[in-house]
């Protein structure tokens, strides 16, 4: 995590003093990397009035692609080594956040490639600061460990310390603009970093917690976002919601729901986070014989009374009121939809498992042969053990 998590309606304009606090004097020459699409708006006109205000140089970057590619984190790298930055500011979604990542390891690591630093904990050090400001609800890129790229048609990743953001300023207010589309899939996001997080072996009573506090979150609050955007309350809520996923995700990381969606979403050009909700009910089928009490406690976390179900009924419940959520926020639930042939399953699998597997922190071993059976139930747009609403 950072060593600081500042959460608070306007906060962002707490900006240059946190720069102060890290030793980043007035003067000093910032690079903020930025959302092109909201460069214009009132709250980002502040915060970098402020900064420039306070006596920093600002310098803008806004060459960030939608779901980046690892030649766009090159072209970052290639910008920030041509400057004499003290400091890194990230303000957007994950795809932003994500070239800030690696615009400050770029900084501090002037002789590696980019794509030297993909895997886990290749990264060989980190000075310069760095802090992140989420204007969405949904990737945790704030507080994770973890920066993602495309590389043709897959995903690949950078998991490392040193992309931990110094401080991450959650200010909801920047949520507020969010149309409906990215409302959803970034919230869903969110519930499947909780989730995958509390379902993994690696999970502990601590990230647990927090994973469930989002889960709750989520299940009140996401759906009020999606249908009324300007509900401020619902906003705040789900910053919350997105910012305390991001812990799960960090000590029990994700499983199959995740790696199924890195799969088919770059191929067929879907949103990271509506790929996530796509998968999410399915996997929670997928794992409901190995960890039926942890999705029970999903289940009651989510606001279910299960005091007259087992245990086993209780988590077949939480399966349900899932599928029902991402029925509820128009996200396609099944492959069909998105133009995914059956043909296409077999080697959708084996992409998958070579891609991704193995997975220790899985209650269930991941063969090629299961990952096709979970596939096969997305494309027909049919759970395998529990019938829906």
């Amino acid at each position: 995590m950072p060593k600081k998590v500042i959460f608070e309606v306007d906060g962002a304009l707490k900006l240059p003093v946190e720069l102060k606090l890290l030793g980043v004097e007035k003067d000093s020459k910032v690079l903020l990397v930025l959302d092109p699409a909201i460069r214009s708006l009132e709250h980002v006109v502040k915060v970098i009035k402020s900064l420039e205000e306070s006596g920093y140089v600002v310098d803008l970057y806004t060459g960030i692609e939608w779901e980046p590619t690892l030649d766009c984190a090159r072209r970052i790298a290639e910008y920030v080594r041509k400057g004499d930055f003290k400091a890194i500011v990230g303000i957007g979604g994950g795809s932003t956040l994500d070239n800030a990542k690696v615009a400050v390891i770029a900084k501090d690591n002037p002789s590696k490639d980019v794509e030297e630093f993909l895997g886990i904990d290749r990264v060989p050090k980190r000075l310069t600061p760095l802090i992140a400001l989420p204007t969405t609800a949904g990737t945790a890129s704030e507080v994770s460990r973890f920066a993602t790229f495309v590389k043709g048609i897959s995903k690949v990743f950078i998991g490392s310390q040193h992309v931990v953001p110094d401080i991450a300023i959650v200010d909801p207010v920047f949520t507020y603009t969010l149309p409906p589309r990215i409302t959803a899939g970034t919230g869903l996001d969110a519930l499947s970093h909780a989730i995958e997080g509390i379902i993994s072996l690696d999970a502990t009573p601590m990230s647990d917690a927090l994973g469930l506090l989002s889960v709750g979150l989520v299940f009140k609050y996401l759906r009020r976002a999606y249908y009324k955007g300007n509900d401020v309350e619902a906003r705040y809520f789900m910053s919350l919601a997105a910012t305390s996923a991001g812990v799960p995700l960090n000590v029990g990381r994700v499983v199959l729901g995740h790696i199924l969606s890195q799969t088919f979403g770059p191929q067929y050009k879907i949103h990271h986070g509506t790929a996530c909700g796509m998968t999410l009910p399915y996997i929670m089928d997928f794992y409901l014989p190995a960890v039926p009490e942890k999705l029970a406690t999903i289940a009651r976390a989510a606001g279910v009374d299960t005091s007259k179900l087992s245990i086993y009924e209780a988590a077949e419940e939480a399966v349900r009121i899932t599928w029902k959520l991402v029925q509820d926020l128009s996200i396609p639930l099944s492959l069909k939809e998105i133009g995914v042939s059956k043909a296409e399953l077999e080697s959708l699998a084996e992409r998958t498992y070579k891609e991704w597997s193995p997975r220790p922190n899985s209650p269930i071993e991941l063969t090629k042969e299961r990952i096709l059976k979970v596939y096969e139930a997305m494309y027909e747009g049919k759970l395998v053990r529990v019938k829906t609403y």
